[in-house]
């Protein structure tokens, strides 16, 4: 009762000594962290500046609070030599050594092996991935995995969630998994019909509980579905109206996967872990290992999130980016590097290599434009090419390297993918998928326009201003 007598007597005094022990909190727990300089000098900035604010903003978004519980949950674990022999065993088992070395880094980063025997189909836009799934959806006869980043309780997700009701009364084990935030409209009374229809549904940690402020920076950003463990989708479309096209934004051209074999059965795996942390179970299943199938698609998957020991996809870039020889080819929907993916990016269109980076002309939010005419600026004064998509808005997160590799999935070139958001990719090699893709960014080139450079440093000194102030919070964000 003291304490609070005095604190309220000399208020002043008492405001100057929680700010204090604020700062020094904080302070000591970001050099701790070992991050980068600048982003810890920005976070001290931003306390000093903004105390109260600036503490709630860290606890949200700034500190890794639950980095390390995600490691221990990990369903999957390998030694390093482990995994060290393991990628070995895989490189082995392709004859591009370009192609050898991405795969032995995808096994060692990620723990999962690489597969033969797999079938991968090209899914770019939503009308097309929609009508494949649901009819797959309506044939599932043991099992039905649903895991999204976004999810609309509209006239398309009503369709799917229709679709999982029939098959959860049908004795389909159904579980359904959509992000706290991604998908944060979607309704308690959604849920309750669900489960009352006999479907397991969840939302990946949802806002409402006390401890969001410990979770809200890692956001569950995949999207898979796996049938009967047979059968896997993954990709840039999550499920509602707007990826028809019904929205303001216009077509939407992504790029999604449908895949058969072995490939399918890691999927299930990643799945697994998610329902797991979300439930609180460690169970790991005896899941079955798909049939092989005749295209022999050679895939590796690699997850990446706070639950993985490394920042595996965005370190697959950057190996990807120094490794090309003559082509990059990216198409991303936000263009916002870290300034290694940057300064590769420089480096590989310095000494010669063909760089070339498609995204849209109008993205859905127009700060991340701002923030990434600033990286595209060096970029094209270093000789890389800038395409602009007008035909709507363009999603997919693809990278292609010298016509022969590609890296498909949900991971967006921006700073939370790579260090935040539980993300996952596929990476193939010298197969029928990569000439598709090259298809794909061939024809997308037809509804683009190029960036010409001595127009765009033209740009008006206010519009310039704007930009650099967004790139200056952008790494805090």
């Amino acid at each position: 009762m003291d304490i609070f007598l005095w604190a309220a007597t000399h208020a002043g005094t008492a405001a100057a000594i929680l700010f204090i022990l604020n700062l020094c909190f904080v302070g000591v727990v970001l050099l701790l962290e070992n991050r980068e300089p600048e982003k810890s000098i920005g976070w001290l900035l931003a306390l000093i500046a903004f105390p109260i604010i600036g503490f709630i903003l860290y606890l949200f978004f700034g500190h890794n609070w639950h980095k390390q519980t995600y490691q221990d949950r990990r369903l999957v674990h390998y030694a390093m030599n482990e995994r060290k022999r393991m990628a070995e065993e895989d490189a082995g088992q392709v004859s591009d050594p370009q192609a050898a070395a991405f795969h032995y880094f995808a096994t060692n980063a990620s723990g999962f092996r690489l597969t033969k025997g797999n079938a991968v189909r090209i899914l770019t836009d939503a009308h097309e991935k929609y009508a494949r799934m649901f009819a797959e959806l309506r044939k599932a006869k043991t099992s039905i995995d649903v895991e999204y980043f976004i999810f609309r309780y509209d006239r398309t997700g009503l369709e799917m969630i229709n679709i999982l009701k029939q098959k959860a009364k049908e004795g389909v084990r159904v579980r359904f998994l959509v992000d706290g935030m991604g998908s944060l409209g979607f309704g308690r009374k959604a849920f309750s019909d669900m489960r009352a229809a006999g479907i397991q549904a969840h939302y990946f940690a949802p806002l409402i509980t006390i401890f969001f402020f410990f979770k809200a920076n890692y956001r569950d950003h995949r999207k898979i579905v796996v049938i009967d463990n047979e059968i896997a989708y993954t990709g840039g479309i999550n499920i509602g109206n707007e990826y028809l096209g019904e929205s303001r934004k216009g077509f939407w051209r992504d790029t999604s996967l449908e895949l058969r074999g072995p490939c399918v059965r890691q999927f299930a795996e990643l799945f697994q872990e998610a329902w797991g942390r979300t439930v609180g179970s460690s169970a790991k299943p005896d899941l079955p290992r798909p049939k092989h199938q005749p295209e022999q698609e050679t895939v590796s998957v690699i997850p990446s999130g706070p639950d993985t020991d490394w920042l595996a996809i965005h370190q697959l870039y950057l190996a990807m980016i120094h490794g090309a020889r003559t082509r990059i080819r990216i198409q991303t929907p936000y263009f916002i590097p870290d300034e290694s993916i940057h300064a590769a990016l420089l480096n590989a269109a310095l000494r010669g290599v063909d760089v070339q980076i498609m995204l849209p002309r109008n993205p859905d939010y127009a700060y991340l434009r701002w923030v990434a005419n600033t990286y595209l600026e060096e970029i094209l004064r270093a000789g890389g090419r800038v395409f602009e998509y007008v035909n709507g808005f363009l999603h997919p997160k693809v990278i292609l390297v010298d016509d022969r590799i590609a890296t498909i999935g949900t991971c967006n070139i921006d700073i939370r993918s790579f260090r935040l958001d539980f993300e996952v990719n596929i990476l193939t090699s010298g197969s029928k998928t990569v000439r598709h893709l090259l298809e794909d960014f061939e024809h997308d080139l037809g509804n683009c326009e190029e960036i010409d450079y001595l127009e765009f440093i033209d740009r008006p000194l206010g519009k310039r201003i704007k930009e650099s102030v967004a790139r200056l919070i952008a790494p805090l964000l």
